[in-house]
């Protein structure tokens, strides 16, 4: 069967044994391909149907998120999908990303993963009115993912204590997500969360999730400073650029 290999941006079909076919989810959720490592539904779901519709579906997460559409519609094409499906949570699922974890029949969280839950949030304008129809679209979008959390939530947990703990942008790591969802604990891992990208440095991060990135860029780090600078400002610029022009032409 092949394996469906999502890394980067770089899509990939290999042959593994067996009915189980693997997705990969390094990178931002997002709905237009602003960088090579961007997670798109029209990826996912040309990569679903490369496999029957009841193979098993082994899914590995590492990203911070992203756009909320294209998180529910990522959810949806792997909620459709009949096999049954596995997630393992690398290094960190966050934001929509918790999301898309919800999706698994089995969801393995190691004791130095996290997953993140927070209110939906973004960029707007207009006038009163359009603000007031924003901020109601977004209370809906909270109800939908905390809905998505309480079918994989324990016994006894409600969905006004999801929204409350959204609200308070809540970590969890392995242990702490045993007591709010059904998952299963698996042993530490040595993969790091993936920080590439800007959306990350809108979260809280847990004082021990920086200090186990900032040790693993010390160790992996290949570039010198000045090339590592003169590749930020390039992609930077580059991406602001694209996304001022989508601006532009809406």
């Amino acid at each position: 069967m092949p394996i469906l290999n999502l890394d980067k941006g770089k899509l990939e079909v290999k042959n593994k044994a067996g009915n189980t076919a693997e997705l990969i989810i390094f990178g931002e959720i997002s709905s237009n391909r602003w960088s090579n490592s961007d997670v798109l539904p029209s990826d996912i779901n040309d990569l679903l149907s490369e496999i029957g519709e009841n193979d098993a579906l082994d899914i590995y997460i590492n990203s911070p998120g992203g756009s909320v559409f294209a998180g529910i519609a990522i959810y949806n094409m792997l909620a459709r999908h009949k096999g049954h499906k596995r997630v393992f949570v690398e290094g960190y699922a966050a934001s929509i990303a918790s999301l898309i974890a919800m999706v698994g029949d089995e969801i393995i969280i190691p004791e130095n993963a996290y997953l993140m839950i927070h209110k939906a949030w973004g960029f707007s304008m207009g006038n009163a009115d359009d603000l007031r129809e924003i901020a109601d679209m977004y209370e809906r979008f909270d109800n939908t993912i905390a809905n998505a959390y309480m079918t994989r939530a324990k016994a006894g947990r409600t969905l006004d204590e999801f929204l409350d703990l959204m609200k308070a942008e809540t970590w969890f790591n392995g242990f702490e997500a045993q007591d709010y969802f059904n998952v299963t604990l698996g042993e530490e891992n040595k993969m790091a969360a993936c920080l590439e990208g800007d959306l990350h440095k809108n979260y809280k991060l847990p004082q021990e999730f920086l200090l186990k990135n900032m040790n693993r860029t010390k160790i992996e780090k290949i570039e010198t400073k000045d090339e590592a600078i003169e590749t930020l400002e390039v992609n930077s610029t580059n991406k602001l650029k694209a996304k001022l022009n989508l601006l532009i032409n809406l």
